[in-house]
């Protein structure tokens, strides 16, 4: 393959009983299967799906916590790269206070506690924005993050565009990404980056979003997520898939195909990695 791939979560991890939210091990071995070693994480806010809040004795929405971990992703130690997809508001009561800072340094430390737990720091972290109102000091939050995280060797930090919400257009990328390297060091700023959802921008501003994303400077890319609502893309997609083909091996940043099953995955590599 010539472009970097990383393997999505996928719904048939989830189960009724523990480990909850399926093993990264297993994971693990259907990314092999496809010659990916790098796993997406879904480290969501207490779920309702599956009990999931009763079993843990907690609320819907909230912090999940180091004696939550064993249940969720069973008890297994994980020595290969992973990138921790943390919670990206998109369900009732599932809320990103970025605005307060004693709820951003419990989200923090569950993440510190789940690197340690599982023995061994995530390649990267996706973050995710929330209404504009909540998201004051979002910035001030990813800089607070690369101090924090310097205890779990200082992982990528990536943030990911959602419609609707502080940070949906390209506009909104460009700006909070200049505002946070403001205030990090060179070598923060190396492992800082934007995570464009391609669909996403496309769904936000209602037409063919190729020429906003190009406007992108590409060092300011460190990840994609690759689909059309969830499905494979395709050459009838009101997307401009081979020019968007051109910009991702330009930035040869991490590609991972946001589609709901294994043969979605395989099917979405080989679309893009036959235009290149």
């Amino acid at each position: 393959m010539i472009l970097n791939w990383t393997y999505p979560n996928l719904g048939k991890y989830y189960r009724n009983s523990p480990p909850m939210r399926g093993t990264l091990k297993e994971r693990f071995e259907d990314a092999k299967k496809l010659g990916l070693t790098r796993i997406e994480v879904p480290f969501d806010l207490v779920r309702e799906e599956n009990d999931e809040y009763l079993k843990l004795n907690k609320k819907i929405g909230d912090i999940i916590a180091k004696e939550d971990f064993e249940k969720l992703y069973g008890k297994e130690k994980f020595e290969h790269e992973y990138i921790l997809h943390t919670d990206p508001e998109l369900k009732e009561n599932h809320i990103l206070y970025w605005n307060l800072t004693e709820w951003r340094t419990k989200y923090f430390q569950s993440i510190i506690d789940f690197a340690h737990f599982i023995g061994k720091p995530p390649f990267a972290i996706e973050f995710h924005p929330s209404k504009p109102k909540r998201s004051k000091n979002m910035d001030k939050a990813i800089v607070e993050a690369f101090d924090k995280f310097k205890e779990i060797n200082n992982p990528y930090i990536l943030i990911e565009n959602r419609t609707g919400m502080y940070i949906s257009t390209v506009k909104d990328m460009i700006k909070f990404y200049e505002t946070v390297c403001e205030n990090l060091s060179p070598s923060e700023i190396k492992k800082f980056g934007l995570c464009i959802d391609i669909s996403q921008i496309y769904t936000e501003q209602r037409k063919d979003p190729t020429n906003e994303i190009a406007k992108i400077p590409r060092n300011y890319i460190l990840c994609w997520h690759i689909h059309y609502k969830h499905k494979v893309p395709s050459m009838q997609d009101p997307i401009n898939w081979r020019e968007i083909t051109k910009i991702l091996k330009e930035t040869k940043a991490i590609c991972l195909p946001e589609v709901f099953t294994f043969n979605n995955i395989i099917q979405t590599i080989k679309f893009i990695e036959k235009m290149i």
